[in-house]
C-alpha cells in the first residue's frame, strides 16, 4: 500500500506509517497538477489544511481507500465526492482537546490583565508603566461556557482551579453531566447577564452564526470580557466592535475570524482586543497527537477494520454500499433537520422507524449511525461521526431505540408513508414530534412529513419552517417581510390537518436567514415556530 502525505506532519505519525508497513511518500507543497498527475498511484492520502482534496483530486485518485485529516476539521476535504467513490475519510477529532482549552486560558489571562500592550509598552517603548496596566484577576469571577462538550469541559476544570464560578449554557447536555465538571447549567440569556467572562465554545452551524449579536450583546454584563477560541462567525464582529468601542465591554480576546486571515477587520484595531491567528491546535503536542491518531486511522482502513474517527463511511459490505448509500444520507438529512427543528431532549429517547424495505435491512445499524450523525452535528463542535454518535448519545443520556415495522394500513408494496421516521418526546409534556422522509424515483432523499403533516421536499438547500393557524393573509404577511429583507423565496409547501385548522408551513429560500429576521417572523400573529434548517 502507498500513502502519500502531502502536507507537513509530526515525525511520530511518520513512524506510525513506517512501522505499519507501507511505502511511504512525503511530498509536500505539490502543485496542484502534479497533485492530480500523481495522486492517482496511492491507495491513501493524508492532509492538514494546506492542500485541497476537492472532487477533482478525488476522482483523479484511482486508488485512493482513505483520505486522513491530520486535526479535526474537514472542510479541504469534498467529503461528499469521496463517499460517492467509496473512500473512507477519517480525522483526529481528539488530538487538540488540551490544546485548544490551555489556549483559551491564555488567552483570558492575556487580556484580564492585559499581557500583550504591557509588553509592547516595555519591549518596544521601553516605558515603565506599571499604573498603566492594572488588570483583573479571575479567582472569584464567574465564566460561562457557550458549549460543554470537549473543549469547554476542560477550559471549565482549568478555571475552577483559578477560583472561578462556572457557568454554561448547552441545551443538550444532562445535568448529571454538567455536575461531573462542577458547572451550573443555565440558559443563554441568563449566562450572559451573570458572567465576568464569556467564552465560546460551540460549532459554527446555521443556527448558532451570529449567536451573540448585537442585542445578546446588551444584555452582557457591563465591563466583563469576551474570549473565542471556537469558530469565527458565532460572534457579530461588528456588533462586538461597537460593543467594545462604547466599552459596554472590558475586552475581548480572539483566535478565530470570519474570514480568516481577518484582512481589515475593524476589531484588530480596538485597544483592548487581543488577537492570535487560530493557534488553537498549534502546540508540538497536538500536531503530534493529530499525527499519531490520524496514522492509527489510515493504517486501520488500509487493514480492511472499522475507524474510530471515520468522518462518512460505515461498516457496510461492498455489494451493498450502492443501495445503502441514499439511505445514509437520507438518515443523516432526517437527523439534522430534527434537531434543527425540535432540538434534543436534554435526556430521553429518540426512536428511529424502520419500515418497508428498511424493516429487516441488514444496514440498520448504519442506518441508525448516519442518523444520529445528522442528529448530533449540528450541536456537537468536535469529532462526531457514525463511528462515535451512539457514544455520544449515551454520554448526553438519550436512549436510542430502533424500530421495525410497517405503517398502519400498509401492504407488502405499497408506497404509504414514509420509510424511515425519526421522532422523541419533548420534556415532560409527552409531546411527540417526528420527522419523517424517503427516497424519490432516482433514489434521491425527500422529506415527507413535519409532525404527521404532509410536505415534498426533494431539493437540498435552506428552509424556514413554521406552525400557523390556517387562515388568509398569513402567507403573504411572510413573504412580503422577506421580500423587505431581500431574502428569495425558491418554493413553499403546506400541509394541514383541515382547513381553517392548524398547518405546517414550509418555505425552501436561497440563502440562511439572519437571526434578526427569524424574530421578526416569529411576531406575526396566529403564526408560531417559526424555525430555519437546511435539507
Amino acid at each position: 500500500m502507498r500513502v502519500l502525505v502531502a502536507d507537513p506532519l509530526d515525525e511520530a505519525g511518520l513512524e506510525r506509517l513506517r512501522q505499519g508497513g507501507v511505502e511511504l511518500d512525503v511530498r509536500t507543497g505539490l502543485p496542484r497538477a502534479t497533485l492530480l498527475s500523481r495522486i492517482g498511484e496511492y491507495e491513501a492520502v493524508i492532509v492538514r489544511s494546506e492542500t485541497r482534496i476537492d472532487a477533482e483530486v478525488v476522482e483523479a485518485g484511482r486508488r485512493l481507500a482513505v483520505i486522513g485529516r491530520a486535526g479535526v476539521g474537514v472542510d479541504n476535504i469534498d467529503v461528499e465526492a469521496a463517499t460517492r467513490r467509496g473512500i473512507v475519510v477519517v480525522n483526529a477529532p481528539e488530538a487538540n482537546t488540551i490544546s485548544a482549552a490551555e489556549h483559551t486560558l491564555a488567552m483570558m489571562l492575556a487580556v484580564a490583565r492585559r499581557i500583550p500592550w504591557a509588553h509592547h509598552a516595555l519591549a518596544q517603548e521601553r516605558r515603565w508603566e506599571r499604573r498603566r496596566f492594572v488588570g483583573v484577576q479571575l479567582a472569584g469571577k464567574t465564566l460561562g461556557l457557550v458549549g460543554l462538550g470537549r473543549i469547554g469541559s476542560e477550559v471549565a476544570r482549568r478555571a475552577r482551579a483559578f477560583g472561578m464560578h462556572v457557568l454554561a449554557y448547552d441545551p443538550y447536555v444532562v445535568p448529571e453531566r454538567a455536575a461531573e465538571t462542577g458547572v451550573e447549567l443555565v440558559e443563554l440569556e441568563d449566562l450572559l447577564g451573570r458572567s465576568d467572562f464569556i467564552s465560546i465554545h460551540c460549532p459554527l452551524t446555521a443556527r448558532t452564526r451570529h449567536l451573540i449579536d448585537a442585542e445578546r450583546l446588551r444584555r452582557v454584563r457591563p465591563g466583563a470580557y469576551l474570549v473565542n477560541c471556537a469558530r469565527g462567525g458565532i460572534v457579530d464582529e461588528a456588533a462586538l466592535a461597537e460593543a467594545l468601542r462604547e466599552g459596554r465591554l472590558a475586552g475581548a480576546a480572539l483566535d478565530v475570524f470570519a474570514e480568516e486571515p481577518p484582512g481589515d477587520n475593524p476589531l484588530l484595531g480596538l485597544p483592548n482586543v487581543v488577537v492570535t491567528p487560530h493557534l488553537g491546535a498549534s502546540t508540538q503536542e497536538a500536531q503530534s497527537a493529530a499525527a499519531l491518531a490520524v496514522a492509527e486511522e489510515v493504517l486501520r482502513v488500509l487493514a480492511g477494520d472499522v475507524p474510530r474517527h471515520a468522518v462518512n463511511v460505515p461498516a457496510i459490505s461492498p455489494d451493498r454500499w450502492a443501495w445503502a448509500r441514499p439511505y445514509l444520507d437520507l438518515g443523516r438529512r432526517l437527523g439534522r433537520v430534527f434537531t434543527e427543528l425540535f432540538g434534543l431532549p436534554p435526556a430521553g429517547r429518540i426512536e428511529i422507524v424502520y419500515r418497508r424495505e428498511l424493516a429487516h435491512a441488514p444496514e440498520s445499524e448504519a442506518l441508525t449511525a448516519a442518523t444520529l450523525w445528522g442528529i448530533l452535528s449540528p450541536i456537537t463542535p468536535e469529532g462526531v461521526s457514525m463511528a462515535n454518535a451512539r457514544l455520544l448519545a449515551c454520554q448526553r443520556g438519550i436512549e436510542v431505540v430502533e424500530s421495525h415495522s410497517r405503517p398502519s394500513g400498509d401492504r407488502p408494496g405499497q408506497e404509504a408513508g414514509p420509510a424511515m421516521l425519526v421522532q422523541a418526546q419533548l420534556g415532560g409534556q409527552g409531546q411527540t414530534v417526528s420527522v419523517g422522509g424517503d427516497l424519490g424515483p432516482e433514489r434521491r432523499p425527500r422529506l415527507l412529513t413535519i409532525d404527521g403533516y404532509r410536505v415534498h421536499i426533494e431539493e437540498p438547500g435552506h428552509l424556514l419552517v413554521s406552525e400557523h393557524m390556517d387562515r388568509p393573509g398569513i402567507i403573504g404577511t411572510v413573504g412580503t417581510l422577506l421580500g423587505r429583507h431581500r431574502i428569495n423565496i425558491a418554493y413553499m409547501q403546506l400541509g394541514r390537518d383541515r382547513p381553517g385548522g392548524q398547518a405546517v408551513m414550509v418555505l425552501g429560500v436561497d440563502g440562511p436567514v439572519p437571526e434578526d429576521v427569524l424574530r421578526q417572523l416569529r411576531q406575526i400573529p396566529d403564526l408560531w415556530n417559526m424555525r430555519a434548517a437546511e435539507w
